[in-house]
């Protein structure tokens, strides 16, 4: 029978038949290990493969941790004694038909437990080590996160599983979360070919064959020009070679290189992405991929082709109509990460994706979804995702979506709880997702387990009520206030004091500790910064680098992203540090601290230059009062502005700095920037590389006037093609005029 569960996300109704088959399951027990001696036998065919003596290997290893008593694992039916468990095609083949029952899914699996023998029969291998993973969780076993520090295996001198005969196949064919630990992976049942990818099957070179690539500005960019018929042969081409060695190959994986440089292309669609307002090139690309199956169908005539529905390509087309067996692998990159879709708060989140999604499939077709579950270009503040899982996830199956593949970091210390409920929910997403949480902080944290999850809810609840939306940590301090990280601590040190020390408990607890030392730390550097106190931030910087970030990711599994960590805190912060503190030591001086809030002329069209707007004696009464460091955009009513923003500002400078070299220091700025003090234009002595975390820097010396107030401007232009999903723009971080020693 098929077990039928409902469920309903705030204004968007659905009845979900999750894709877990049940049978009958009495309260009869079939004993395996009776104090501490084995009843039973493992049982495998003589030609058993690679993946089914791995099962066997599982549980024998597993139930002697349980029990003490070692099932031997036998092959020859003389050498079987007591209860059989039959792996795979040790048992009946009608068995591994039945593994099957309503549908053709390889992971599908089927647990049959009489009073003499234990069944585990998958529908391939796979399935039949996905079975016995299943019954070791029966069993009470957990793999709460990778390693030996997120396994939980109870104690019990006698093993019993209750009879059954039970039938499971997962909701999504594709199941995958990519932290980088196959264990852990393989047992909590993750798996499934891999849909979309960046990049064409194409070899090709702009500096040879130009004419094969967009153009923006009179020169070719990354992005192959798809309307051009040779780019259609050769991919073509590409793919008959891909399917030649792959036959068995269900989706191609392709799309547009990662990045920005589309140009213009008489197959695009008259449509604006509103987020980054920028033409939509979904109906160029749709176009191009039905070209593509096209060519192939009548050799291949059950593939299908699977590409990122992402940045400017996540819009539905609106002159195309997609072939069905195209798969748009939806990855909403633009999109608020700080909150679940249930939640009004973010219309982002609460309408839009929505919006997207129904769009898609009132074409026919099919979708995946390829979120993320991290917070963009964060180095690892505290941050959780349990409601967004257990809220979008069963939005998607009831979507009909035939896979789940988000991106995430394998940054334990706070995503641990929302990384094995999401890997949970993509195998049953009516999984009771109350239950399962009370399953993890009791087992995980034992007498530490109140604390902790009063830690999580606090984390959870200041997000949920946050009208923040900005990524990287530019919005962090509203929403980690000094109240809520009291509370955070609090909680924290709670669980400290319930977790016996030396402890498994108490171990798991210390890497939440990490996380949250981790947050205090950057918090702290980043008021500093925007405090100007340079030294305390470069203390706090130090702290971060030299002890807390190497310890995190030096944990096993890491407690912090070994990856994203060191390199964010590097790339975004290390910059502006460093060069303020510099330019406040070593005989050098702070002259005058700009101020956070300036006098702000958005000018879209990019013609303030020749309206005059860097004059000194320009009229500012219709100005607006723009916050810089304090305050994105976002924050202020620009999240989707695009183009120049010109900011104004008088500052005083003493005469005791005549004749020292004067420098107008910017921390921050997205993306561009051009200034003026007193009417005359500023060289550029550094451009920052990046739209954020690299400082620019001008000289200034010959354009200030002394012992009186200095009129500065500065034109920054945003046209959102560098990180344009963190919702920044304009001047970023603190700014200051600062003379030479």
């Amino acid at each position: 029978m098929v077990r039928v569960s409902g469920f309903t996300v705030s204004g968007m109704a659905a009845v979900l038949v999750c894709g877990v088959l049940a049978g009958a399951a009495g309260a009869a027990e079939t004993v395996l290990v009776r104090e501490g001696a084995p009843q039973a036998s493992i049982v495998l065919a003589a030609d058993a493969g690679e993946i089914e003596r791995l099962a066997a290997t599982e549980l024998q290893v597993h139930i002697k941790k349980m029990s003490g008593g070692e099932l031997p694992i036998v092959t020859s039916p003389s050498q079987r004694a007591g209860v059989k468990v039959i792996i795979g095609r040790a048992g009946p083949r009608a068995s591994r038909g039945t593994a099957g029952a309503g549908g053709d899914e390889p992971a599908s699996f089927r647990i049959r437990v009489t009073s003499d023998a234990v069944l585990l029969a998958g529908r391939t291998e796979r399935g039949t080590l996905y079975a016995a993973y299943d019954l070791l969780e029966q069993l009470g076993v957990r793999w709460f996160m990778p390693g030996e520090i997120g396994t939980v295996i109870p104690q019990s001198s006698t093993v019993a599983v209750r009879q059954q005969d039970v039938v499971q196949r997962p909701a999504f064919a594709e199941r995958l979360l990519g932290i980088g630990d196959a264990e852990w992976e393989r047992r909590m049942r993750l798996g499934g070919a891999y849909l979309g990818g960046h990049g064409l099957p194409v070899k090709a070179d702009p500096r040879t064959e130009p004419e094969l690539f967009a153009h923006e500005n009179g020169f070719p960019t990354p992005q192959l020009r798809v309307s051009n018929p040779e780019v259609l042969r050769r991919t073509i081409e590409g793919c008959r070679e891909r399917l030649e060695r792959n036959p068995g190959l269900r989706y191609l994986g392709m799309g547009p290189e990662d990045g920005a440089g589309f140009g213009t292309d008489p197959w695009d669609g008259d449509d604006i992405d509103p987020l980054n307002g920028r033409v939509s090139v979904t109906d160029r690309y749709i176009k191009f991929y039905n070209l593509v199956l096209e060519g192939l169908h009548k050799d291949y005539p059950e593939v299908g082709l699977a590409f990122y529905c992402y940045s400017d390509y996540m819009r539905p087309p609106v002159r195309e109509k997609p072939d069905p067996k195209i798969v748009p692998v939806f990855a909403p990159i633009d999109c608020c990460r700080f909150h679940s879709m249930d939640n009004p708060i973010c219309w982002e989140r609460h309408s839009y994706i929505e919006h997207i999604v129904d769009g898609w499939q009132a074409l026919g077709v099919k979708m995946s979804y390829r979120g993320y579950l991290f917070n963009l270009a964060d180095p690892g503040l505290p941050f959780s995702m349990i409601r967004q899982v257990r809220v979008e996830f069963p939005y998607y199956y009831a979507k009909g979506m035939i896979g789940l593949a988000p991106e995430c970091h394998p940054a334990w210390s706070y995503h641990g709880p929302a990384l094995y409920l999401a890997a949970k929910m993509m195998w049953n997403p009516c999984v009771d997702v109350a239950a399962t949480l009370d399953d993890y902080f009791s087992k995980f944290y034992g007498p530490a387990a109140g604390a902790m999850r009063a830690h999580f809810d606090c984390l959870e609840d200041a997000f949920a009520r946050a009208d923040y939306h900005t990524g990287n940590v530019f919005d962090m301090p509203h929403i980690l206030t000094p109240e809520v990280m009291e509370s955070l601590e609090q909680t924290l040190s709670e669980a400290e004091r319930a977790a016996p020390a030396d402890s498994a408990f108490a171990r798991r607890v210390h890497m939440t500790r990490m996380g949250l030392e981790f947050g205090k730390a950057q918090l702290k550097m980043m008021a500093a910064l925007n405090a100007f106190d340079f030294a305390e931030a470069r203390k706090q910087l130090a702290r971060i680098q030299d002890e807390i970030v190497p310890a995190a990711v030096a944990h096993k599994p890491p407690a912090l992203n070994p990856d994203y960590a060191p390199g964010f805190v590097k790339r975004f912060w290390e910059p502006a540090v460093r060069q303020g503190y510099e330019r406040v030591s070593n005989g050098n001086e702070m002259v005058a601290k700009l101020p956070d809030e300036w006098l702000v002329m958005l000018e879209p069209s990019g013609h303030g230059d020749d309206l005059g707007l860097w004059r000194p004696d320009t009229g500012v009464r219709s100005w607006m009062p723009l916050k810089t460091y304090s305050q994105s955009w976002s924050n202020q009513g620009l999240r989707y502005y695009k183009g120049d923003a010109w900011y104004r500002t008088t500052v005083e400078v003493a005469e005791r700095y005549r004749g020292r070299s004067i420098r107008l220091w910017m921390s921050g700025i997205d993306e561009h920037a051009a200034a003026w003090i007193n009417g005359k234009k500023l060289a550029v002595l550094s451009e920052g590389s990046a739209p954020i975390g690299n400082p620019w820097e001008f000289d200034a010396t010959d354009a200030i006037v002394f012992g009186g107030p200095n009129v500065v401007v500065v034109k920054v232009t945003n046209t959102n093609r560098e990180l344009h999903e963190v919702g920044t723009g304009g001047i970023t971080g603190p700014a200051m005029l600062w003379a030479e020693g």
